[in-house]
């Protein structure tokens, strides 16, 4: 972490518009945390130190401010003005906002966010769910000393936790709100015994959250999305209650509507991640077993993703704009009537033998 606060505050010293003093008078913003409580806007900002080296005054690496008004605009002006340094926002890695703001506020922050000639735009946001986006960005450690940081890691460096994270730039989450047959995912963080963890993923239907998905649907998500597809874990049960995994390493999903069903194409490449059930992997019929086995895990946690998809009306798989694409049907949830059919051609990999399966 700490390799990443020098080398954001390295360009400042060898541009030479920059001598130190000057870069201890600018605060450089990392994370944004924008709440709504009583028909007003809490915005924190996550402020990386500056001090020099030597400097006892303060032993954490960051702090934060954070301002109230009725308006998103006036929020953040009041925290510029609170400031007795200059906002310096080209830095901002991460956006998060609270439950209400996601379920009511969607289209006064997003209008804020991309209209603010301040802002890159290359952010990512993320859903504070059961806390607050001020409460996140304040859960740091010496170890962990920039919350906004951190989460980005839990995103994009957990394909050991089952690829359960969705990171897009903020200007891709906006395209998805705003076309039609396309929905919005956000992924949703906690705090847990004083520490941020990854849990679960918010679904939107257009600027509304509709419900936020356990953190056991998010790699089939990904996994539909074809975003992600590294490590992605299903397990079955042998004999006594022992389980077998596999890996998925690499994948791809394409969606065929047709009149009265939507039939999803799955080609797979797995591994064997754990075995507890004592089969003989040397042997071509219990790869052929295990594959017509998985075949049937991986339909029945794609049917469980997408009966909740349908239950919220939500377009995040783009459903929607597959079916006006092949029927020109403007009516963006009429695959939601439609039975879904599963072709899933899995491969399991072991010690370099490939045995296929296709049902």
């Amino acid at each position: 972490m700490k390799k990443i606060i020098v080398l954001i505050i390295i360009p400042f010293l060898l541009s030479g518009c920059y001598d130190y003093n000057e870069l201890n008078d600018i605060a450089i913003v990392s994370g944004v945390g924008i709440d709504y409580n009583n028909e007003k806007y809490n915005v924190t900002f996550e402020i990386i130190s500056t001090k020099k080296t030597g400097d006892t005054s303060g032993s954490s690496s960051s702090y934060t401010v954070s301002s109230e008004a009725s308006t998103i605009t006036e929020a953040f002006l009041k925290i510029g003005n609170s400031l007795d340094k200059v906002a310096y926002y080209d830095h901002i890695e991460m956006v998060v906002i609270d439950e209400k703001i996601a379920k009511n506020k969607m289209v006064e922050v997003s209008e804020f966010l991309i209209r603010s000639p301040k802002l890159r735009n290359e952010f990512y946001l993320a859903l504070a769910k059961d806390t607050t986006a001020k409460k996140l960005l304040n859960t740091t450690s010496k170890e962990k000393p920039l919350a906004s940081s951190f989460m980005i890691d839990l995103l994009e460096h957990n394909n050991d936790a089952d690829s359960a994270g969705y990171y897009v730039p903020f200007t891709e989450t906006l395209s998805n709100i705003l076309t039609n047959g396309e929905d919005a995912i956000l992924s949703a963080f906690t705090v847990k015994e004083d520490k941020i963890v990854l849990d679960g993923m918010g679904i939107f239907k257009d600027y509304k959250l509709k419900t936020i998905l356990e953190n056991k649907y998010a790699p089939t998500i990904n996994l539909l999305n074809n975003f992600n597809i590294q490590n992605i874990l299903y397990e079955s049960t042998c004999s006594d209650n022992k389980k077998i995994v596999i890996s998925i390493y690499e994948g791809k999903v394409k969606y065929e509507p047709n009149a009265n069903y939507i039939t999803v194409k799955a080609d797979l490449n797995a591994r064997i991640h754990e075995d507890n059930c004592n089969g003989s992997l040397r042997e071509v019929d219990t790869y052929k077993e295990l594959e017509k086995e998985f075949i049937k895990v991986i339909k029945n946690e794609m049917d469980k993703v997408i009966n909740i998809l349908k239950s919220n009306e939500s377009n995040v798989l783009k459903t929607g704009l597959y079916e006006h694409i092949k029927f020109r049907n403007n009516n963006y949830y009429s695959w939601i009537n439609k039975e879904f059919k599963y072709e899933i051609n899995l491969k399991i990999n072991k010690k370099g033998l490939i045995f296929e399966v296709k049902k």
